[in-house]
């Protein structure tokens, strides 16, 4: 570590870091909940998760009519909050592997995305 840099400014950097994972986490993950809404007419048969697919299924709705999201879009969003959570109390307590883990689901974040944005299904 080099002297020259402060512990005021080595927590500055980590706190800006811990923002933008949260912000691009919570950001998409907010998208891919829009685009579930928005294409929830034809989400059972795009749905490639198997826990989604499951999730959906839970609902009583006629198979052709449109699903009630509500324990499928209630599972996203508490599985953003509890990363969101964890990242930050990892980050905060350990930093050294917080920001790793951070970056990788950020990471991952952006690749799931891409992949909404030009994906394809076949």
């Amino acid at each position: 570590m080099n002297p020259k840099v402060s512990g005021q400014t080595m927590r500055a950097v980590s706190n800006f870091l811990l923002t933008i994972y949260m912000v691009t986490i919570g950001a998409i993950s907010l998208y891919d909940m829009v685009l579930t809404v928005r294409y929830s007419e034809t989400l059972r048969q795009l749905e490639l998760n198997p826990i989604g697919r499951w999730l959906m299924q839970l609902d009583q709705l006629p198979k052709n009519s449109l699903p009630d999201l509500t324990w499928f879009l209630a599972a996203k969003g508490l599985g953003t909050a509890i990363v969101l959570l964890v990242i930050f109390t990892i980050t905060r307590r350990r930093a050294r592997l917080g920001h790793p883990v951070g970056a990788g689901v950020s990471l991952c974040q952006i690749v799931l995305a891409m992949y909404l944005c030009y994906g394809t299904v076949e």
